[in-house]
């Protein structure tokens, strides 16, 4: 005669950070989520190229002709085909705005400088 009584196939662990190690792990998320932050070029900025940023099914020659379309004097591509590198806005122009479909823009200094390429010699454009 079969058993009524369930079978236990093993106990369910549950376990929990500490209350430090969760402190930790919050913290790490907010530096990774504000860190960006501090590398997006301000509008007020203009002295040093930009990273225009698109998404990566964009080709580096789709890129490049957006950023042209919208203005840009394109200095060559970043680490990504789909990352364009411009030239900043000169002395009292006003700002250019993000070509159609690009992402966002980055400055080269700070946190963007790993987007730029690491050896000119290998940029093609």
């Amino acid at each position: 005669m079969p058993s009524s009584r369930p079978v236990n196939s093993g106990t369910l662990r549950e376990e929990r950070l500490s209350p430090g190690g969760s402190l930790l792990v919050g913290a790490i998320c907010l530096l990774v989520s504000l860190a960006p932050l501090a590398s997006l070029a301000g509008a007020g900025k203009g002295a040093e190229p930009v990273a225009i940023v698109f998404p990566p099914w964009v080709s580096g020659p789709e890129a490049i002709a957006l950023s042209f379309a919208a203005g840009h004097k394109v200095l060559r591509t970043g680490r990504l085909s789909s990352i364009v590198v411009v030239a900043p806005a000169a002395s009292g122009a006003k700002a250019r705005p993000l070509p159609s479909g690009a992402w966002l823009s980055l400055a080269l200094s700070g946190l963007a400088g790993c987007l730029d390429a690491a050896d000119p010699a290998q940029v093609t454009i």
